[in-house]
């Protein structure tokens, strides 16, 4: 239509004619006042608009963050809105629209099947996403596995991290996600996992571990078809959103700060509208929920949660091996359970993790967070950083200010001296507390005989782990001779416990008793050679009479 008035008012200006803008108006069904813009030089709306968007100032970052393996815009779109804020970002649609126009992903082609429905609490569905590897801000890589579990009905579901995919993190997941829901639901559909499934020949049945958690619990056991996902569509269609912590990559902290990402995005999962059902997954649970099985008996529960129980100190701090860990205090008395993995220490409350600590050496081990909370209120806030950052720097500095180092000829000049050089090895310390329950009587024996033979002491650890042995015999009377002993048969340096200097020194006080000790050795092998040889003869007659025979 404006071609045409445009080529009527260029007729009139060749023929200078004025143009009569009412009447032109009423003919191409316009205001008059357009009609003059357009004799004016008027070209009309442009056909395509080179309007600029708020996103264009996040487009390198969010193009980045697309090249992420497996990501999604919906888990892209999560990661910026909680990183720069709605009102920066603005909503999901205009996202996905900005997207799509400036084709910052592709678009992944896949095959249809047909959508499966099921009635409130008669199924739920159970899949594992698997070895997603992360690297933190400073560079440490966490691989970690999420549990997932979700209501077939509505779709609400339930996250776990997790750092194992093992029957007990099964377990744990599952018992989580039913305290989640409030209930148990008829029937769980399964994924291929080893650890719910055994498989001979083309049949699939469910292991026995499974079978009596779900006797104990109340609900069915399915297994899906392999490589069908449509059997499970509802998990699998949901599990996308989980990688929604894609975008995460080199922004968090730590596990704690991957933990607490995760219950967000379970959270956010929940309450946003889901494209499938147009509803909010937290809307249709608040139906789903009364159908929902009770839970068992705690006693049952129990059983399944705590494999290795650890009661909380005052200190909110637990002992594993030689050393301790914190937790939040707010566990203080409360029993937690443990599991170790690659030298971490993983600690859960109610079969939820918690914490988690690196394995080392420090005796006492407690994390920033834990120790502040135990210092509110013991000491003022303006001081509070100074005082935790003072009093963690004498922790972790314990183990090497409580090394004492004393030489063998220290060790001779008194008691604690010699305690002191014996409680330099593990060992040590069974020495120690045996020694503490010797008489007086007996306490001298011992001393006597250690100081018989420290001046001539070359490998330390190993004189102290021949103590334990010489002390049950006689109280160390006769240790120096136990080394000797133990120079002689040794098979290399390594394992001697002598100078060369001591080991002649005590040869010549003990000549006649290691002569005698040597000719027993002697007429044993002797006695040892002979039978050997008797039954050799024996048996090569017998060979002889059989083959004769």
């Amino acid at each position: 239509m404006p071609s045409n008035l445009q080529g009527e008012l260029a007729i009139m200006d060749n023929l200078g004619i004025k143009p009569n803008y009412a009447a032109l108006g009423r003919k191409y069904d316009m205001d008059w006042r357009t009609v003059k813009k357009y004799q004016e030089g008027y070209k009309g709306k442009a056909k395509t608009r080179n309007k600029s968007s708020k996103l264009d100032s996040f487009r390198n970052e969010i193009t980045d963050k697309l090249k992420i393996k497996r990501v999604t815009v919906r888990g892209v779109y999560e990661f910026m809105v909680k990183k720069y804020g709605i009102e920066s970002i603005g909503s999901y649609t205009n996202f996905m629209a900005y997207v799509k126009m400036h084709k910052l992903k592709p678009s992944n082609k896949s095959t249809g099947h047909p959508r499966v429905e099921t009635l409130p609490g008669v199924q739920a569905q159970v899949d594992w996403k698997e070895d997603i590897s992360l690297v933190s801000r400073y560079g440490e890589i966490f691989v970690i596995n999420v549990f997932h579990i979700a209501l077939s009905f509505s779709r609400y579901s339930y996250l776990e991290l997790s750092i194992q995919k093992r029957t007990d993190d099964v377990y744990r997941g599952l018992i989580n996600g039913f305290e989640a829901l409030g209930g148990v639901p008829e029937e769980i559909l399964f994924d291929n996992m080893s650890t719910v499934a055994t498989t001979r020949g083309r049949h699939k049945k469910p292991t026995t571990g499974i079978s009596k958690i779900a006797k104990d619990f109340g609900f069915k056991v399915r297994l899906c078809a392999t490589r069908t996902p449509e059997t499970k569509g509802t998990v699998e269609a949901k599990n996308k959103v989980i990688d929604w912590v894609r975008p995460y990559d080199g922004e968090f902290e730590d596990l704690d700060d991957l933990i607490r990402i995760i219950k967000n995005i379970n959270a956010n999962m929940n309450i946003s509208v889901n494209e499938e059902i147009e509803m909010s997954p937290t809307a249709l649970f608040y139906k789903e929920k009364e159908y929902l099985h009770s839970l068992p008996n705690p006693a049952i529960i129990e059983q399944y949660l705590c494999p290795n129980s650890y009661r909380v100190s005052n200190e909110a701090l637990i002992r594993y091996g030689n050393n301790k860990y914190s937790v939040d205090p707010k566990l203080i008395n409360e029993v937690v359970t443990i599991d170790t993995l690659e030298n971490n220490l993983y600690v859960y409350y109610n079969g939820k993790l918690i914490t988690y600590h690196p394995l080392n050496e420090k005796k006492i081990n407690y994390k920033p967070e834990h120790y502040k909370t135990l210092m509110k209120g013991k000491v003022k806030e303006t001081d509070m950083n100074e005082r935790i950052t003072e009093n963690l720097k004498v922790m972790d500095s314990l183990l090497e200010m409580r090394k004492v180092e004393v030489s063998c000829v220290e060790a001779t000049k008194s008691a604690q001296a010699l305690i002191a050089y014996i409680n330099q090895n593990s060992c040590g310390k069974w020495v120690i507390n045996n020694y503490a329950h010797l008489s007086a009587s007996e306490k001298l024996v011992f001393i006597k005989g250690m100081n018989e033979v420290l001046p001539y002491v070359k490998n330390k650890d190993a004189f102290i782990e021949r103590i334990k042995y010489s002390m049950k015999e006689n109280f160390c009377k006769t240790i120096d001779f136990d080394c000797y002993v133990n120079d002689f048969m040794a098979s290399s340096d390594f394992e001697c416990v002598l100078t060369d200097e001591g080991y002649n020194t005590i040869h010549k006080k003990y000549e006649k008793e290691i002569n005698q000790f040597l000719k027993d050795i002697e007429e044993q092998y002797s006695a040892e050679n002979e039978k050997e040889t008797y039954e050799s003869d024996f048996s090569l007659d017998a060979e002889l009479i059989f083959r004769k025979d």
